[in-house]
């Protein structure tokens, strides 16, 4: 279960303690408070001091036990003030100790980092697909700088024929690539761009005497 209260009625302290941001936002993880405020950590328990956060998938993490020497602390008499509700005593403006071990949940929890956050899934990418357009103009192009550039000489000049059996094979190659699915998301030609590019390659292979057809 996971929500902005993480699991708590949204009208208890908990819960809008968690959801303001003023619990499970700070900058300290569970083993770091409990060095700092020299909390016990050895037998985990509920109530009488013992501290519990909660994470945003609901899960909870054990932070440690307290005891009411931490009153007079002055982070923690600060750290109470940032998440008290406006019936609570604002300590730090007394100045006074804080009264309960519930105070000192409070302050602990402000300062707590909120542990892990819920991974977010990445969704894989969906194939692209090139439209029946962009796909051959992009065979046309690939196989005329392949095939017609480089042998251009050897049909015009020599009457080689095979070029233009190249040229065809090439271009059924190369078609078959371009109307695969593409994983790696390649730039998608707009309409404009793919008719523009195959009428270039059919000039092209109109001057050469080249059926492409």
């Amino acid at each position: 279960m996971s929500s902005n209260n993480r699991g708590y009625d949204k009208s208890s302290d908990s819960g809008r303690n968690y959801a303001a941001g003023t619990w499970g936002s700070g900058n300290l993880d569970g083993a770091a408070l409990a060095k700092k405020y020299g909390l016990e950590t050895g037998e985990q328990g509920r109530g009488d001091g013992h501290i519990w956060g909660r994470n945003a998938d609901g899960s909870e993490v054990y932070i440690g036990k307290s005891n009411m020497s931490m009153a007079s602390n002055a982070d923690l008499i600060s750290n109470h003030a940032k998440q008290a509700n406006s019936k609570e005593v604002n300590h730090s403006s007394v100045p006074d100790n804080l009264s309960s071990l519930g105070d000192i949940k409070g302050a602990i929890l402000n300062e707590w980092s909120g542990g892990p956050t819920q991974a977010k899934v990445k969704e894989k990418p969906k194939d692209v697909v090139l439209s029946d357009r962009a796909a051959e103009a992009i065979a046309y192009t690939k196989s005329y700088e392949d095939v017609m550039l480089p042998r251009q000489g050897s049909y015009m000049i020599g009457g080689d024929e095979s070029v233009l059996s190249d040229f065809d094979d090439a271009f059924q190659l190369n078609l078959a690539r371009a109307k695969a699915p593409q994983p790696q998301e390649p730039q998608v030609l707009s309409n404009a761009q793919s008719q523009e590019l195959q009428e270039q390659a059919l000039d092209l292979a109109t001057n050469f005497k080249f059926s492409v057809n």
